[in-house]
């Protein structure tokens, strides 16, 4: 019975990470198609605030993109952090000052 539900246990995290690789994969997909979108100076790529459906549809991404956030590994969520400060469009500074915030966070423990 408990290697029963070993399996069990097994299989529900494996299909959690299969899903969450999954999502990982798509999310870095739409992040390096914004990113390069912006890098070829495109401005139509990200939604205006103007564009209801649109935004609509961007924070409908973003929430995804948090929910994975929140919900994963340390490890995971560094690799997600560029795809958030791309869709958030961070600026050097504003990722100059996570790096820095970060790094004071890590210097207590």
């Amino acid at each position: 019975l408990q290697d029963q539900k070993k399996k069990t246990d097994a299989g529900k995290y494996e299909a959690k990470y299969r899903d969450l690789k999954e999502s990982f994969r798509l999310y870095r997909k739409k992040a390096k198609e914004i990113f390069m979108a912006q890098q070829q100076g495109e401005t139509g790529f990200m939604p205006t605030l103007h564009d209801s459906g649109a935004e609509g549809a961007k924070i409908s991404y973003l929430k995804n993109l948090m929910v994975n956030y929140l919900g994963s590994d340390a490890a995971c969520r560094e690799h997600m952090e560029p795809a958030i400060a791309t869709v958030l469009n961070f600026t050097e500074d504003d990722l100059s000052r996570i790096k820095q915030q970060k790094e004071q966070n890590e210097s207590w423990f």
